[in-house]
């Protein structure tokens, strides 16, 4: 057998250090799937942080595992564009839906060792995509975040940040 089918099997590799964030000083981080094994990320930069670099206990680690997983599944049903697409599209964009309240329960617990907002999935392919300008949870009006690499919306109170169409 091809050593590369076999490699289709095995952990991921560590994540290359060209997609770790190395911006400076103690930036937010932001709870998000992109579809890697690690879902933290910078809010500047958009890239991985390094776990270790963050106040982390074994539970929080497992919780964050945890919820990874579960997105990632349903992430990757919606992307398959198969018989899943719109259960799976309509789980992710429902803040209700039982893996976004897991992923601010995991949000809120790393928000309390380190700012963190919760990543909130938004189709921007949708032919009927408009930009949310209020929260979901609160319905506050979003504020502007635009020192990153891309402007974002995001929600203080509620600690959500999202696409800024």
């Amino acid at each position: 057998m091809e050593a590369w089918v076999i490699k289709a099997l095995e952990p991921p590799l560590p994540t290359p250090a060209a997609e770790l964030c190395t911006c400076e000083g103690d930036k937010p981080i932001k709870l998000m799937s992109a579809l890697g094994y690690n879902p933290i990320h910078c809010i500047d930069c958009n890239l991985e942080r390094v776990p270790a670099s963050l106040p982390l206990d074994e539970n929080l680690v497992q919780g964050i595992a945890y919820w990874r997983s579960l997105y990632d599944a349903i992430d990757r049903l919606w992307l398959d564009s198969g018989e899943y697409e719109e259960w799976a599209e309509a789980q992710l964009s429902n803040i209700k839906s039982p893996v976004n309240v897991r992923g601010l329960e995991v949000q809120r617990e790393l928000n309390a060792r380190h700012k963190c907002y919760y990543w909130y999935f938004q189709d921007e392919s949708a032919d009927d995509f408009q930009t949310l300008t209020r929260c979901l949870v609160c319905s506050n009006p979003f504020k502007t975040y635009n020192a990153g690499i891309f402007p974002q919306f995001l929600c203080e109170k509620c600690c959500i940040i999202t696409v800024k169409g």
